[in-house]
This record gives structure tokens, C-alpha cells and sequence, in this order.
């Protein structure tokens, strides 16, 4: 999977009846605002105030502890002062306004990003319809998803008083993993969808910049395209082909049937839809008020 959103911007009800459990009911996760006109350093302070500190705390340190090596947390923790030099603005302001909001160290607040970056999974499907609308869908699964469902939040970058963009990411991450820059393109990962017909891309990249560009190509039969985290020119291992699953139920749903209902059903296909998966979201960048995110996971 590809890196999180840097250039863009920048986390149930339970019923019962007979002695037995329902399945838990997906919920929208919790709508935030950060102003792009305050200062970085301050604009994640509203939203911290809706959670817990010392919860918040305990996550942090679960986090990089289950995903942190100890030897590297001793390497980043004398370097963290220097953040300025190997982390752009705005991202080291934010970090170091919600470290100290919190408590916690310079250290493992940057740990804490890393963490992100470094253990994600996913599931992204771009697909175009019958009559050329886009639909772009994607699973989120992670490790401690316990936790993550918690702090999963929606966010509306507001800048002079309009959505200059939104996304969905878990407090304390600094970038998207998941957006959209409305009436231009949605993005999760390494997979974009444009506005117009034929604009859903999957681009793989490496550090260097993309290494593969796989558009759709709807006139040759190709309406949609699904991307997990195995190039899609390898064959994905057995034990975690959710591929396949997805490319099943895309042909039973069939291309005059997409849309964002039929999309999130297809999202929820087992094992498209697993035990790590923390959040679903169905975008479409042409219909910006249509974004939806669920929490997959019991809060």
C-alpha cells in the first residue's frame, strides 16, 4: 500500500435477543472541523477535547509499543527535537501541538506516525458506472483495531469559511489515509478517482515516484479496478486473496448496478471485510455530500 495523503493534507450498537448476539450495526464515526487558518500548533485542539487525555494516552503508547521496535524508539527519541529538519510544515506543527496537548513526548508523537504508516492494510476499488459516474470504496484493516475503531474520526479541513478538503484518519495521524478534494479527485493510499468518465487510476508508487499507472478502461471492459496490497500484476498469496473475493462480487453486481450502496455491499464481502478491518468509506469526487464512512468494529 502506498504512503498516506502528505501532499493532500492532513480517526455500535450491540443487540440481543434469545441469549445470542446480533452482528454489530456499523456507525458513522465522529465529525470533526480543523481551521486551516489557525496555527498548526493549535488546530488539532478542538478536536482533542472530545476525547479522553489519559485514554488517549494509553492508546499512544499501545500503539508503538505492539508496533515499534524498543531499539528504534531509543533512536528517534533524541532526534525527535529536530523534527523541523525531516518533517515539512505543517506536519511537524501539528505533531508537536498534539504532543503537548497531550502530555507525551515529541518522540512518540512521531512514532505515532510512523506507526501509522507502517502497518496498514487495505482494500480500494475504483469503478465507473453505465452512464460514467465514478465510485471510489475502500476497507481500512489494521492490528488493535479495538483501539483504532475508538479514534477513527471524519474531518473537514475548513480554510475561509469552506471544505477545502476531508478525509477520514485516526487522531493523532497527521496526514489521510482516505479523502477527497471535492469536485476533483478522491484518493485512498495509492488509488485516485477523478470526476469524469475514465478518471480512476491505481497508481503504485515507489520512493522515487510511480513505478506503475493502471487506469480503468471502460470501453475494453475494464469498469473497475480493485487493489489490496499485492501489486496487481502478482497474484496474491492464498491466505489473503481478498482480491479475488472483490473481482467476484463486482462481476455479480455488474457495471449498470455500481453505485455507492452496491459498492459498500461489495466492501462487505467476506474476507473483502475481515476481522482487522476498521472503517468502510464509499466517495465519489463529482458528489463531494455523498462521502460516507462506517466503523466496521464494535466501539
Amino acid at each position: 500500500m502506498g504512503r498516506g495523503l502528505w501532499g493532500l493534507r492532513g480517526l455500535l450498537l450491540l443487540l440481543c435477543g434469545a441469549g445470542a448476539a446480533a452482528p454489530a450495526v456499523p456507525a458513522a464515526p465522529l465529525r470533526c472541523n480543523v481551521s486551516l487558518d489557525s496555527p498548526a500548533e493549535q488546530r488539532w485542539l478542538p478536536v482533542l477535547r472530545r476525547f479522553d487525555p489519559a485514554f488517549l494516552r494509553a492508546a499512544v503508547a499501545r500503539v508503538i509499543d505492539v508496533t515499534v521496535p524498543k531499539w528504534v524508539h531509543q533512536v528517534i527519541r533524541p532526534i525527535a527535537a529536530e523534527l523541523e529538519l525531516f518533517m515539512p510544515q505543517p506536519f511537524a506543527g501539528e505533531i508537536l501541538g498534539m504532543c503537548r496537548a497531550l502530555g507525551i513526548s515529541l518522540g512518540d508523537g512521531v512514532l505515532l506516525n510512523f506507526a501509522y504508516e507502517s502497518t496498514a492494510f487495505c482494500t480500494s476499488i475504483v469503478a465507473q458506472d453505465d452512464r460514467g459516474n465514478i465510485y471510489h470504496g475502500r476497507n481500512l484493516d489494521y492490528d488493535f483495531v479495538d483501539i483504532l475503531s475508538k479514534i477513527t474520526i471524519d474531518v473537514q479541513f475548513i480554510r475561509s469559511g469552506q471544505i477545502a478538503y476531508q478525509g477520514t484518519t485516526f487522531l493523532g495521524y497527521v496526514g489521510l489515509w482516505t479523502g477527497q478534494s471535492p469536485h476533483k479527485f478522491t484518493i485512498s493510499g495509492d488509488e485516485r478517482g477523478g470526476v469524469s468518465p475514465k478518471e480512476g487510476m491505481v497508481i503504485t508508487r515507489n520512493r522515487r515516484g510511480p513505478a506503475d499507472l493502471w487506469p480503468l478502461d471502460p470501453l475494453g471492459g475494464a469498469w473497475f479496478r480493485v487493489e489490496t496490497n499485492y501489486d496487481h500484476w502478482t497474484t496474491p498469496p492464498p491466505f489473503d486473496d481478498r482480491r479475488t473475493a472483490a473481482i467476484r462480487a463486482l462481476n455479480a453486481t455488474g457495471q449498470q448496478n455500481i453505485n455507492f450502496d452496491t459498492l459498500f455491499k461489495v466492501l462487505s464481502v467476506k474476507p473483502v471485510l475481515n476481522n482487522n478491518t476498521v472503517y468502510t468509506t464509499v466517495m465519489s469526487a463529482a458528489l463531494p455530500d455523498k462521502y460516507q464512512t462506517w466503523i466496521r468494529r464494535e466501539k
